[in-house]
């Protein structure tokens, strides 16, 4: 490639997940929780260790995770989000989120247009809109 050559980045939308867990879980009990919706990329919120002065205690505890990746069946991931509510979570948002990914593959994503919240019972009413964010508690 030469210098001249302009990388380009790509744009899109993807299913974004966050999930709140009712009370921290030991990181393996996290990511088997989060089993229910396969094939995500996954991030796991942990504390920072120097938020707190039991920093041991707390480093392997997690509050809460994201899962971001292409919609590929829509009814499959209704049903992990109604499996996850059922177990260790207290709220979930989710929906398919615009982003702006540069060739170097760091991802900004753009902000929700509009904000649904349902009723932890309202899963079939998720319809993952592009740009809506779903809040199930």
């Amino acid at each position: 490639m030469t210098t001249s050559e302009t990388q380009k980045g790509k744009r899109g939308f993807e299913l974004d997940i966050h999930v709140a867990f009712a009370q921290g879980l030991p990181r393996e009990q996290a990511l088997a929780t989060l089993l229910a919706l396969e094939g995500f990329r996954v991030d796991l919120y942990q504390p920072h260790p120097h938020a707190m002065p039991q920093a041991v205690e707390v480093q392997d505890v997690v509050p809460s995770a994201r899962l971001t990746g292409p919609l590929r069946d829509a009814a499959e991931v209704r049903a992990g989000l109604q499996t996850l509510l059922g177990g260790h979570v207290r709220f979930l948002e989710v929906g398919v989120r615009g982003f702006l990914r540069s060739a170097e593959g760091q991802t900004e994503w753009m902000p929700w247009r509009r904000n649904v919240v349902l009723p932890r019972s309202g899963v079939e009413r998720v319809a993952f809109e592009e740009g809506v964010k779903y809040v199930l508690e």
